[in-house]
């Protein structure tokens, strides 16, 4: 019989609902996976995550520092004991919220673990793991799932900021667990206001490394606008569009105000960080500094012209375009953008910012490039 677990993240929060995980027993071959949700007292108790060194008893939590900066506070949101015949094991997911963040901070943290139920020896686990949320807090509540058939399980858990969603999948592979959302989406900024999105993962594909995934997109009175098919790709070990109208995402509503923007005229942005980012996220103005003066360019917005022009002659300005990438545990700034001026017959040129070990924004790659097209086998880097 085909099953299908459906997953809810309640736009603007991370309310989640599991419809078919109810009673914990599920089939694995001819044998039952029985999965039990634990007190988090016993995550504490056992040191599965961190370890006692590292905790805080003035604030119940794990102190965490990360290796790009940023001073964290974890403490475990959900211990499950899943039995696959003879094997048991045990997973716990802890959320980590970043002490001092802003409101439109979004690294947010989170660390898994798997381990053996019994002698409690470590299968799998990763102490950093980026999670999108606002103010950089971790999940309030996360669901353990089932991927496939023999068992392989993971979590689900959810974040958000004023205008977006972020579905997040995390789930072991090794001896790590890593992130496998890959291109899942959620919620955004051009979505009609009142659009829910429902997750669902279909159990008739047995033979998946793990099953496929499918998002549904329905009004505030449950009527279905869109529906986005998500398949698992092994050699990415991430869920992926499985066709073309989920990489376009063809037919979800967008605001008309959006699609009136889209038709008039663009305004010249107000200063250097609107004409990287748009309206979305800014940079420091450190960060801003740092990044302008190693590209040599500044932003200029005059005789109804706008753009950025730098030391090399070429005096028209030109656009650039700067989005945060994730690679691993390091953020990355990426910047595209100018002419056939600055960047030859390549009409544009593409800079990868990483920080180094003080915490500031430097140029880890610049190259002309016509087209930019992001890989996963190659670290602060491209294929161009």
């Amino acid at each position: 019989m085909e099953r299908k677990t459906r997953l809810r993240l309640a736009a603007g929060g991370v309310a989640l609902a599991v419809a078919i995980l109810a009673g914990g027993l599920l089939l694995r071959g001819g044998d039952q996976v029985k999965v039990e949700r634990l007190a988090l007292a016993d995550a504490s108790a056992r040191g599965l995550a961190y370890g006692s060194e590292q905790r805080d008893p003035q604030r119940d939590c794990w102190h965490y520092l990360r290796e790009d900066g940023g001073d964290y506070c974890l403490r475990p949101v959900a211990l499950d004991r899943v039995a696959a015949g003879r094997e048991r094991r045990l997973y716990l997911l802890a959320s980590g919220a970043k002490d001092g963040a802003g409101d439109e901070d979004l690294s947010g943290l989170v660390g898994a673990f798997v381990a053996d139920a019994d002698t409690l020896a470590p299968i799998a686990g990763s102490r950093e793991l980026d999670f999108l949320n606002r103010r950089a807090a971790g999940p309030d509540q996360a669901q353990l799932l089932r991927l496939s058939r023999d068992g392989y399980m993971g979590w689900f858990a959810a974040g958000s900021d004023a205008s977006e969603d972020f579905p997040q999948f995390y789930a072991p592979k090794d001896d790590k667990v890593v992130a496998i959302g890959g291109d899942v989406f959620g919620r955004d900024a051009d979505t009609v206001a009142g659009m829910k999105f429902a997750y669902q993962l279909d159990s008739g594909r047995g033979e998946a490394a793990a099953y496929p995934l499918s998002a549904i997109v329905r009004d505030g009175k449950g009527k279905q606008l869109a529906s986005f098919d998500f398949r698992f790709d092994r050699r990415r070990w991430e869920y992926v569009c499985a066709d073309v109208d989920c990489r376009v995402r063809a037919g979800l509503p967008t605001r008309p105000e959006r699609e009136a923007q889209a038709q008039e005229p663009a305004m010249p942005a107000a200063d250097a960080n609107e004409a990287l980012f748009g309206k979305g996220r800014k940079l420091s103005e450190i960060d801003l500094q740092d990044v302008l003066a190693q590209l040599d360019m500044r932003y200029v917005s005059e005789d109804g012209e706008a753009g950025f022009v730098g030391a090399n002659g070429c005096d028209d300005p030109y656009p650039l375009n700067g989005h945060f990438e994730r690679d691993g545990g390091q953020e990355q700034l990426w910047v595209r953008g100018g002419n056939g001026c600055t960047s030859g017959a390549a009409g544009a040129s593409v800079w990868v910012f990483v920080r180094d070990g003080g915490g500031r924004l430097r140029a880890n790659l610049g190259m002309p490039a016509a087209q930019v097209r992001r890989t996963r086998d190659v670290s602060a880097g491209g294929r161009v």
